[in-house]
């Protein structure tokens, strides 16, 4: 493997990872997740599931879309994304909940503060993984192929298709708070952000 492709691999693993850890603070903490795991958790609490299992049944029928306009988009990135995030972060919910206490997910001002590093964490490792070249999960290929069909700013299209993720998540019976709205309008930008910090360090 080549040294871009180490890296790339690595940047893939840390974004998945770290997604998987500060979403599960994100959900704990209760003011917001991605629009994508606000639509999941959703759908998962009207169904009464984990959120893992409903993860991958959400990207396996939106991974039809992507398989069929989207192939270039695919890699073990794609499957990492799928197959993970929604297991690491029911982990590390129960870590959370077996050693840490109760009151630091309920109190202020550990409350705020659990919210604020979870948020910039997951802004950092969703931009990481969206950059790394090593496929995109199908909610996130989506947007790049509508922004390339449709000759639009990635940005705008990446929010407007979170904000559809929110809608359904509404639709769900899900309650919309501040983090996730937050994340509908910073996330695009963010990865547009990362992906040109991370060409300037190659050059």
């Amino acid at each position: 493997m080549s040294k871009t492709g180490r890296k790339n691999l690595i940047l893939m693993a840390a974004g998945v990872f770290g997604m998987g850890v500060f979403l599960s603070l994100l959900l704990k903490a209760g003011y917001g997740t991605d629009t994508s795991s606000f639509m999941n958790s959703s759908i998962a609490s009207r169904l009464d599931l984990p959120l893992g299992p409903v993860m991958i049944c959400v990207n396996t029928f939106l991974f039809i879309v992507q398989l069929i306009w989207g192939r270039s988009l695919i890699g073990i990135g794609t499957v990492a994304n799928m197959t993970l995030i929604g297991f690491t972060s029911d982990f590390c919910t129960g870590i959370w909940q077996t050693y840490l206490p109760d009151h630091i997910f309920s109190a202020q001002p550990e409350r705020i503060i659990i919210f604020i590093i979870a948020l910039a964490g997951f802004l950092i490792s969703a931009a990481l993984y969206m950059n790394s070249e090593s496929g995109l999960a199908p909610y996130d290929a989506i947007p790049v192929m509508l922004s390339s069909a449709m000759h639009l700013p990635f940005h705008a299209v990446r929010t407007a298709w979170d904000f559809l993720a929110i809608a359904a998540g509404l639709a769900a019976g899900g309650s919309l708070t501040a983090g996730t709205f937050i994340m509908a309008l910073t996330l695009g930008s963010a990865v547009s952000f990362t992906e040109h910090m991370l060409k300037a360090g190659k050059k």
